[in-house]
């Protein structure tokens, strides 16, 4: 059996797996771009050999936030196989990923780690940012996600209590599927199995007003 990642939150695919008896794993980027409905499937099919979908004990998303047609795109295809495979799908925050993925890169321990800020450009001059404490095995928010002003993130920043490593994500976010993965799979090993139903993209600002 195996847990599945999907993220599509930026202009690349990014595919995770773990094989949960042997605990081996690995992940691919393909550019896409504008590209992402049309090669998807043909990616994850792929991507999963030699494994068989019956084997996918559980699905991980990227929710967001992200770019609006991609995290809408990998949403709606990871409720659709979750569902059709009645198997848990987990949603991750995007944000989470990439502090979970630095932990996991990083060359020192977690517990030797600075709190992680990570910052995502959102529309009109607007910030997603949030706060995490880095920790074995997955990390911790210490500040919630949340959308701010850029003078707004700017001091909650220079208002953080403790020394922080600061992450501004501008793009290239398919490699933190790894992030994705790892986080989902902790929720697993807890013995969580949320149902597909509960996972929704969070876009956190309209395309438009």
């Amino acid at each position: 059996m195996i847990g599945l990642a999907i993220h599509t939150s930026s202009p690349e695919l990014g595919l995770a797996c773990r094989d949960l008896a042997q605990g081996t794993q690995r992940s691919q980027v393909w550019p896409l771009g504008r590209d992402l409905t049309a090669y998807l499937h043909e990616c994850l099919i792929e991507f999963l050999s030699p494994y068989a979908w019956s084997e996918v004990a559980y699905i991980a998303v990227a929710k967001g936030p992200g770019g609006f047609t991609g995290t809408r795109i990998g949403v709606v295809v990871a409720r659709t196989l979750a569902q059709q495979l009645q198997i848990p799908l987990f949603g991750v925050s995007s944000l989470a990923a990439i502090a979970q993925y630095h932990q996991l890169t990083a060359t020192l321990a977690p517990e030797q780690l600075d709190p992680i800020a990570v910052s995502l450009r959102a529309q009109r001059g607007e910030i997603f940012g949030a706060i995490y404490q880095a920790q074995p095995p997955v990390v911790a928010p210490e500040l919630p996600e949340a959308l701010y002003s850029e003078a707004d993130w700017e001091a909650k920043l220079n208002h953080w209590p403790t020394p922080y490593q600061l992450i501004a994500a501008e793009g290239g976010l398919a490699p933190t599927v790894e992030g994705v993965l790892s986080l989902a799979q902790h929720q697993w090993h807890m013995g969580d199995r949320p149902d597909w139903s509960s996972v929704l993209p969070f876009y956190g600002q309209h395309p438009v007003r």
